[in-house]
């Protein structure tokens, strides 16, 4: 007659074999143990892509395993946890280990696996070793899938790899394509040699313009008797082509100078405050009242809305009292044809929000925020003020005279790498689709029209 084999035994391997799936899955090494294991059944060996993205290599990182499988190690079941009955003699034992444990236990009725580190759970936990004895789950933070590789690697005190080949990654940069730029530049003879003399003549609204070699150019339409500028032109006006203009080198700096005009204007109308000493646009306290204000956003990356962002808050700090308000510096950019508006993320703090803060006191207090941002915080800041910018729309606009000027992209310009930083939000999944590219020609074709002859 022949040995008798428990059917609790097939659902105890079934459990190992999806255990080894799952490490496998992690590009790891999982090892059964042949003898009886005492509150072991396996080890992890962490595994990480060689540095020329070639194979793997062994890093010397262990973890053992005790695997469960079966409804009766599931316990006060909910639809977000349960708890996995345990001995305390198995607790004891875990705890007096000189190598990490990962208890992990198979739930039927979910079909999944789910896992925690022994040490650090009984460190967590009050009162672990008094009846009943358990080790409790959190459905949505602790099931053992691949994608738990990360923690795999913590808990075996290995270091991921910075990098990977296994994936692309989109790399977003900081830069909007523009897409339009203004077509025309109008001028003409000015008896006048300072610009800013004319701009503290003018009572209210001033468009872009500069003076030069006897001449004022602007992106206002001259032709216009209602043209606030017209005062200070001769009689003689004229039009040209940006493009002729962009020819001479020496002409670059003025037009950037005229396009920085047109970007303040727009700013403005986001509902900004530009502070000329520090060169950074910024949201301003909107009433004396609230103590703290939101801006709601869509990522153009996801397409959904995300959370709001605190824009300007006041803080206290022991005797320190400040206002911390989003800035950024805005900058147009030029590679060849190309053209870009580039958004570099900043802070910006002021005494009562207006007033800039102390500069001396700035730097504890901006150094230790931007110590907690890393890729991910920081791209979403870049799309946040792509959203602000495009005010809700789905690009940059830039308008004067009730004519669209300027288009930028809400989607900053990127490329698609040969590897990935594992985990990453940006891993880019869409191979078969050509992703927006770094540089591309300035185009005309928008619905807006543009100037017509006049």
């Amino acid at each position: 007659m022949g040995k008798t084999v428990l059917a609790s035994k097939f659902t105890e391997w079934r459990g190992l074999d999806r255990v080894s799936q799952v490490v496998h899955a992690m590009n790891c090494i999982f090892r059964e143990l042949s003898k009886d294991d005492f509150g072991l059944d396996g080890e992890i060996e962490v595994v990480r892509p060689k540095p020329g993205g070639i194979g793997f290599e062994t890093t010397g990182g262990i973890i053992k395993v005790q695997a469960k499988a079966g409804a009766r190690y599931v316990v006060s079941d909910t639809p977000a946890s349960f708890a996995s009955p345990v001995e305390k003699a198995d607790l004891q034992y875990w705890q007096s280990c000189t190598f990490p444990v990962l208890y992990v236990v198979y739930h039927p009725a979910d079909d999944k696996l789910y896992f925690r580190e022994v040490k650090e759970y009984l460190h967590a936990t009050p009162n672990v070793f008094q009846a009943p004895h358990r080790v409790t789950f959190d459905k949505a933070r602790d099931e053992f899938a691949a994608s738990a590789r990360t923690a795999v690697h913590g808990h075996a005190r290995v270091s991921p790899p910075r990098i990977t080949f296994d994936v692309q990654e989109r790399l977003i940069s900081n830069l909007l394509p523009v897409t339009k730029l203004p077509k025309f530049l109008y001028f003409a003879p000015t008896r006048r040699k300072d610009a800013q003399g004319i701009r503290r003549e003018i009572d209210g609204f001033v468009p872009p313009f500069t003076v030069t070699e006897g001449k004022l150019y602007t992106l206002s339409n001259l032709f216009d008797p209602t043209c606030v500028l017209r005062k200070w032109c001769g009689t003689k006006v004229r039009k040209m082509l940006a493009s002729e203009w962009l020819a001479d080198d020496r002409r670059v700096p003025e037009w950037v100078y005229l396009l920085n005009q047109l970007l303040g204007k727009h700013a403005g109308r986001c509902g900004l405050r530009y502070s000329p000493d520090f060169g950074r646009n910024y949201f301003p306290r909107q009433n004396d009242a609230d103590t703290e204000f939101k801006r709601a956003w869509v990522s153009v990356r996801t397409g959904k809305t995300a959370p709001a962002r605190i824009v300007a808050k006041r803080y206290e700090y022991g005797r320190h009292r400040f206002w911390r308000h989003l800035a950024a510096e805005l900058a147009y950019r030029h590679f060849g044809p190309s053209w870009f508006l580039q958004v570099t993320p900043k802070y910006f703090f002021t005494e009562d929000g207006t007033k800039p803060w102390d500069s001396d006191l700035v730097g504890p207090y901006s150094t230790s925020q931007k110590a907690n941002e890393h890729n991910p915080q920081v791209m979403n800041h870049v799309l946040f003020w792509a959203d602000v910018l495009a005010q809700g729309e789905d690009k940059v606009r830039m308008k004067l005279d009730g004519r669209t000027l300027l288009v930028a992209d809400k989607m900053p310009a990127c490329g698609v790498g040969a590897f990935g930083i594992p985990d990453d939000p940006a891993e880019y999944e869409e191979k078969d689709e050509e992703p927006p590219g770094l540089f591309s020609n300035v185009s005309d074709d928008e619905d807006e029209e543009d100037d017509e002859d006049d």
